[in-house]
């Protein structure tokens, strides 16, 4: 005897095995992270302490996936490239790796780690855009502020820079839009670094407040 089965029921079945079939060729996640620049410093180390952090960030960025900038108005969350870290922790980690290699101070700590010395200065940020277009570029903008272990800041500035962020295929564009993430960090990290060596080798004449003036190679 032949059983005659709901139609309703076989659409059912054949949905769910497509849905299942789609599943199973999703492209994989691939994780991301910072990397600190490359050792160069100048200069003799600084005797110094510091405490890097907290750095406020936009809210949009404020998520696993990268973000980039789709033109006008539009943003893309990948939700197949992602970092392996809260965006604020891999930019505080590689910030404070930087501002270590180009001061040569081994008295470094990174927010929200505590510091177990007694600092001298206080490194705060206010990222204000940090991101870009997948193949052509990223950009930073920041406001940094560097104060005494208690007290107001006796320093401040901004810094906003475009690294060129292009790569060789398409498959290769991730790569190069975090590289150039991290390049910016390391240059955010130089500036840093010299307005604290300023600081302790002339603290009479170092509060005026600065800004980052862009090299032409920086503003390609």
């Amino acid at each position: 005897m032949y059983q005659i089965r709901p139609i309703g029921a076989t659409l059912a079945a054949v949905v769910l095995a497509m849905a299942l079939a789609a599943c199973g060729h999703s492209p994989a996640v691939q994780f991301y992270s910072l990397q600190p620049a490359a050792a160069n410093a100048t200069g003799a180390p600084l005797d110094l302490a510091l405490s890097i952090g907290p750095a406020q960030f936009p809210r949009a960025l404020a998520r696993s996936q990268i973000v980039t900038r789709a033109g006008g108005s539009r943003v893309n969350v990948d939700e197949y490239h992602v970092w392996s870290a809260p965006l604020e922790y891999e930019f505080l980690r590689v910030l404070g790796d930087d501002i270590a290699s180009d001061t040569q101070s081994d008295r470094i700590a990174v927010y929200p780690k505590e510091a177990a010395f007694k600092v001298d200065y206080r490194v705060t940020l206010d990222v204000l855009q940090f991101d870009g277009v997948a193949g052509d570029s990223v950009t930073l903008r920041a406001r940094w502020a560097i104060a005494p272990a208690t007290g107001d800041a006796i320093a401040v500035g901004s810094f906003e820079q475009t690294e060129p962020a292009h790569a060789a295929t398409e498959a290769d564009n991730y790569d190069a839009l975090v590289s150039a993430h991290s390049a910016l960090i390391g240059d955010l990290g130089r500036l840093i670094s010299a307005k604290l060596r300023e600081l302790v080798n002339h603290p009479e004449g170092s509060s005026a407040p600065g800004r980052y003036a862009p090299t032409a190679q920086a503003a390609r």
